[in-house]
């Protein structure tokens, strides 16, 4: 029997009732299931109150509330606030569902019959032998087709309205680059050193490599012919000279870049549900890399189609993207085009020239190269990478249980020619490697998940198989070796979640297990615990919308090193510093199989206050613990990967945020603020691997050190006595000590990032800053250009006599020794900074890695076209702004090669560049 039906029963029982009660309001309405049809006993909840009731077979409820108060159902997935003109007393609710009907006169057709001759219509519907099948589609405002099924049974089909919709977006930039910060060089003193305690010029014939001859300002080029030079040899500036100037050997230009962009959305609608959605996605774009002739091309092409197939909503998708370089860094070429660059002397111009008369190279010595001579090529580009991808995303729920399933299938295929020509330093022959690599990555992850419950308890149960098939293969044609790797790794993921909701208290909390099998580990891991969840309490002290949350987790995950990364670059550590020249990477990995699993034991613990709609201020604490960690070895002069120690990343981090604080009529401004500290310590290496490299060279690098930071970095040093005094030598320079130890500590005090968006009409200016306080870095670039001369420190302190160095001789007695920087009395490699060789004593060069850096400012304005959905929008913007740094260099966020791990060592690293660009995008 129907509710409405039972009310009516009712009422005769319930006058008294609502005679006491007649102050309390109802509300009164239908609430449809998630399909939108009527259910019984669908459970309606009044947030506020805490009161339910459930639907009749109609959907139509009777719920106690008040204004404002908020009604959910379907578990929380609808809601509606109950406006006050909807509330009603419940005996008028009541009435309204009783019919209310006139006595109307008795009819009779017997009767009619006989006092009445009214005409018979044959063709009235009323009079139709034929009736409507229970089958035909209702709620419709055109008829598309009538069909008879049965003799006197016919169905009515709706006429849909089919809808074509084409909208995207075309988006067009355009960027210029040009170079931060990097080391200051000198720009008096020429190519040469002291003979006979006089200065003088030594050509590029003599192959010297120092720049401690004569200030340039006592030199003229004679006129006459010289193949190193157009202007001739340096002489004595006499009466009747035009004295000579420096050269500039500045290789980096202002560089610029563009890109387009387009996408392009098609969609098929019937009436309001959409059948179809087909996305094309076109882009192109060029970059400058580092020199005015270095730069790269990308072209990707990316489609996806969405559609319900059988009932299932499936995603095809596919992407093609192709990139060309005239180079790559894989060998250290733009570092090595950079070095050479900085240690020219000013007396030799590397833009003359580049090649001599017999075909070599031209340069300043026979033991450096001409940068341009490194960058010359008859290939136009030496570095190709394409890439495809296929992928199938499909769902489908059956009522409260959902299937998704997801499939991609991706292939890369890297293609580098690293070559150097002849007469290259290092490579007299000259070397060439062709390098190819094919990936081919297969990915499946079927996931089945089932939930119950209701909105106040709310349960669900994931299974979740991923399958991930990898196979790489890598060639190099100078070694003529073929490195081929495979994995077959398997994820089993079973999960638990629970979810309660009471009023203004929540609370979610997941539980669950996973296993990982491969076939290229020695061990498969069955037991990889995860737990987290949460508390909330919201409008605490009944403060509306002030929130306190507190959150924690744990996970304990199992991986394996990537068998597609390439750790080639590691061969800089066989070689000393000053032999770079020698690095041309040519051996991979040997094999990823029989290593141990990577365990990762986490877990974090934080919480989050909420005051008011704005403001809100969260915390958190992580500690990770790793395991097994891999890590690159050269072993029997091939290169391994092993399992070498345990090591704790740990830190903690807070985050403040103000939101659309206003300061005007539609100005507004956005505020967030976030601290973070952190540090990895080592705790345990396996026996035979303490102190060894994780990237640099032989003599000074990156080390796995038990007790001490991942990565901290180990070099040479001065000696000195127990409370830690310099000890001074016979000559009265501060003395190196033998051997080498832990002279700087990447990892930073702490990092804070600003983020600010102001906010005015169409118009919105947003600013990213941070400031990184501590770290340490090694620069080893100012310790080359101090050995050879071309530092700007060496060109302005080389004249200082009679300096003493504060210390104590060997004998414990305080240094009296006088001595000169530079005399050019002695040799040339007696000097202050030659003296100690070619990395000078690294300890001398560690110098602090704080910066404060403007990562983003952009002025955007939107303009929208005639009051539709199109719209034009404009934006400026300018990239990686260093506005202050403690190091004399580069960036101190710049890696040593190019490498991952290679913060914290500078050896002619690259500078970083701050990029102006502007973007205009119209949406239509």
């Amino acid at each position: 029997m129907k509710m409405k039906k039972n009310y009516l029963l009712l009422l005769p029982f319930t006058i008294t009732a609502l005679q006491a009660q007649n102050s309390n309001l109802y509300y009164s309405g239908k609430f449809l299931n998630q399909k939108n049809k009527a259910e019984n006993f669908l459970k309606v909840y009044n947030k506020n109150s805490g009161v339910y009731e459930l639907t009749d077979a109609e959907g139509f409820a009777i719920i106690a509330a008040k204004p404002y108060d908020t009604l959910v159902w379907n578990q929380g997935k609808n809601t509606e606030v109950v406006p006050s003109y909807r509330l009603n007393e419940l005996k008028n609710i009541l009435k309204n569902q009783v019919d209310n009907k006139k006595v109307g006169n008795i009819y009779s057709k017997a009767y009619d019959s006989l006092v009445s001759n009214k005409d018979r219509d044959e063709f009235s519907i009323d009079n139709a032998k034929t009736i409507l099948s229970k089958h035909s589609d209702k709620d419709f405002n055109g008829i598309r087709k009538l069909k008879l099924r049965k003799d006197s049974t016919y169905t009515l089909k709706k006429l849909s309205q089919w809808t074509l919709v084409v909208n995207g977006n075309f988006t067009s930039s355009m960027d210029i680059k040009s170079h931060n910060a990097f080391p200051a060089t000198q720009r008096r003193y020429v190519q040469g050193r002291s003979e006979n305690g006089n200065l003088a010029w030594k050509g590029p014939e003599t192959g010297e490599m120092f720049s401690f001859g004569p200030d340039i300002s006592t030199l003229a080029f004679d006129g006459q012919p010289y193949k190193y030079d157009q202007n001739g040899k340096l002489i004595s500036l006499t009466y009747g000279l035009k004295q000579a100037k420096g050269y500039n050997n500045n290789l980096f230009k202002v560089m610029v870049g563009n890109s387009n962009q387009l996408s392009i959305n098609t969609i098929i609608k019937r009436d309001y549900a959409e059948k179809l959605r087909l996305t094309l996605d076109l882009r192109q774009q060029k970059s400058q890399l580092y020199f005015i002739d270095q730069f790269n091309l990308t072209n990707s092409f990316k489609t996806k189609l969405k559609t319900n197939f059988g009932g299932y909503m499936v995603d095809f998708s596919f992407k093609y993207e192709e990139n060309k370089a005239t180079n790559t860094n894989r060998i250290g070429l733009f570092n090595r085009i950079y070095q050479n660059s900085l240690l020219t002397p000013i007396s030799f111009s590397n833009g003359q020239q580049i090649l001599l008369n017999d075909g070599s190279q031209r340069r300043y010595s026979q033991y450096s190269d001409n940068p341009s001579f490194l960058s010359m090529q008859n290939d136009k580009y030496r570095y190709q990478n394409r890439q495809r991808q296929f992928g199938l995303n499909a769902n489908k729920s059956w009522g409260d249980f959902k299937l998704d399933i997801i499939q991609s299938y991706e292939n890369n295929f890297l293609w580098n020619l690293d070559q150097y020509q002849a007469s290259t330093y290092g490579f007299m022959g000259g070397i060439s490697n062709e390098r190819t690599q094919n990936n081919s990555l297969y990915h499946s992850n079927i996931k089945a998940s089932y939930e119950f419950g209701s909105y106040s308890f709310n349960n669900m149960f994931n299974l979740n198989f991923i399958l991930n098939d990898i196979k790489s293969d890598v060639y190099n044609s100078f070694v003529n070796k073929k490195y081929i790797y495979q994995r077959t790794s398997q994820d089993y993921i079973f999960n638990y979640n629970m979810e309660i909701q009471d009023g203004d208290f929540r609370a979610n909390f997941n539980l669950g297990n996973s296993f990982y099998i491969s076939n290229t580990s020695n061990r498969n891991n069955y037991w990889l615990p995860k737990a987290a969840g949460y508390i909330r309490f919201d409008n605490i002290f009944n403060w509306r919308n002030y929130d306190f949350k507190v959150s924690g987790s744990y996970i304990h995950q199992s991986t394996e090193p990537e068998v597609t990364k390439s750790y080639a670059s590691y061969g800089t550590t066989l070689l000393k510093a000053e032999n770079y020249y020698q690095y041309f990477p040519v051996k991979e990995a040997e094999s990823f199989k029989g290593l141990s699993n990577i365990n990762t034991k986490e877990w974090k613990i934080g919480g989050r206050l909420n005051f008011g709609y704005y403001m809100s201020l969260e915390g958190e604490y992580f500690n990770k613990k790793i395991t097994d960690d891999v890590f690159p070895v050269f072993e029997n002069n091939q290169l391994k990967i092993k399992n070498m120690a345990d090591h704790t990343y740990s830190g903690y981090e807070f985050n403040f945020a103000y939101d659309r604080l206003r300061l005007g009529n539609y100005f507004f401004i956005t505020n967030k603020i976030s601290f973070f500290k952190y540090n990895d310590i080592v705790n345990q290496v396996t026996s035979g691997y303490n102190n060894n490299a994780v990237s640099g060279f032989q003599d000074i690098y990156k080390t796995l050190t038990e007790g001490q930071v991942l990565g901290a970095v180990m070099g040479s040093y001065f000696e000195r006595n127990s409370d830690g005094q310099l000890i001074i030598d016979d000559s009265g320079f501060p003395k190196k000590a033998d051997g080498m130890k832990i002279i700087a500590d990447p990892s930073p005090d702490f990092v804070m990032k600003f983020n600010h968006s102001l906010s005015y009409k169409n118009f919105s200016l947003d600013i990213n800053w941070e400031w990184k306080k501590g770290g340490d870095l090694w620069n080893g670039t100012q310790a080359v250009l101090d050995y050879y001369g071309r530092s700007y420190d060496s060109g302005e302190e080389r004249n200082i006599k009679n300096y003493i160095f504060q210390g104590i001789h060997a004998n414990g007695n305080t240094n009296q020794t006088p001595v000169d920087y530079y005399d050019p009395h002695r040799s040339v490699q007696e000097n202050k900074w030659s003296r100690y060789g070619y990395l000078g004593v690294a300890e001398n060069y560690v110098q602090k890695a704080d910066y404060v850096r403007v990562n983003n400012i952009s002025l955007s304005a939107n303009f929208p076209i005639n009051n539709t959905q199109r719209s034009l929008k404009l934006t400026l913007y300018v990239d990686n702004i260093v506005l202050w740094q403690a190091n004399k260099g580069v960036d101190p966020n710049q890696n040593f090669y190019d490498m991952d791990n290679g913060k914290g060592l500078d050896f002619f690293n690259l500078p970083s560049f701050k990029t102006f660009g502007c973007i205009v995008s119209f949406k239509f």
